[in-house]
């Protein structure tokens, strides 16, 4: 009888097992939980569709992708001389440059005599893109070494006695040509200190090429005086639009 007494509190001190019912209520979601977990993965699902809609609400963007400018055309003056030299006017600020290589009275190294003459034939081009109207001749003062006067016996006046004369003519080309010469920009033979001014007035456009043509000449009937000068008178050219 006690052994049996010993057996049911044996039994008694052990943990009592679920019952199959509470088993399977265990295993079972209940219901609000499973509403809730629904409720948090709609809303996640929401948030992840409406998101990039939203973009569209905080953020304005426009793209400018043709964004141009041009420059307007100019005029630029290429003189090519004997040599030949070669000038631009765009080598100096403002596109005005001075080009000491080209001589158009034709230098010192062949001294003109009595009767004598020298002749030089200077290309011009309008290297720009835009057409010019004018395009002009002005010479500077005419200066001679020794001076006029000075000396025994005095020097004559080369610049203005007549004895030296210059004469400019021009045509349309590479190359001069007489029988096709301008109207507008010429000076017959004239002393270098009376060469005025010379408009040629008309379209020269853009890649547009002239010559130009000075004739330096002594007269046979030269003043003993003008023996042993040297003159210089500096020329200016302009093209206008």
């Amino acid at each position: 009888m006690s052994g049996n007494h010993a057996d049911r509190g044996r039994r008694s001190s052990r943990p009592s097992r679920p019952s199959r019912r509470d088993r399977r209520s265990r295993r079972t979601p209940r219901p609000r939980a499973l509403a809730l977990g629904a409720s948090a993965l709609t809303a996640l699902i929401l948030v992840l569709g409406v998101n990039g809609t939203l973009a569209s609400w905080t953020s304005a963007v426009i793209a400018n992708d043709t964004n141009t400018v041009a420059t307007a055309s100019a005029v630029i003056l290429r003189e090519v001389g004997p040599g030949p030299q070669t000038c631009l006017s765009s080598s100096g600020v403002g596109n005005s440059s001075t080009c000491s290589t080209i001589n158009k009275y034709g230098g010192t190294s062949s001294p003109l005599a009595p009767g004598g003459s020298q002749t030089t034939d200077v290309t011009f081009t309008n290297v720009g893109s835009a057409s010019a109207a004018t395009f002009v001749l002005t010479p500077g003062a005419c200066t001679q070494t020794p001076t006029a006067g000075s000396g025994t016996p005095p020097a004559a006046n080369v610049c203005t006695s007549g004895d030296l004369t210059v004469a400019v003519s021009c045509s349309n080309g590479a190359t001069y040509a007489a029988g096709s010469a301008w109207a507008d920009l010429v000076s017959a033979a004239t002393a270098p200190g009376s060469l005025g001014t010379l408009t040629r007035t008309a379209t020269l456009a853009a890649g547009a090429s002239w010559t130009c043509r000075f004739t330096v000449a002594l007269s046979a009937s030269a003043s003993v005086l003008a023996q042993g000068i040297t003159a210089s008178q500096p020329l200016t050219w302009t093209l206008n639009v």
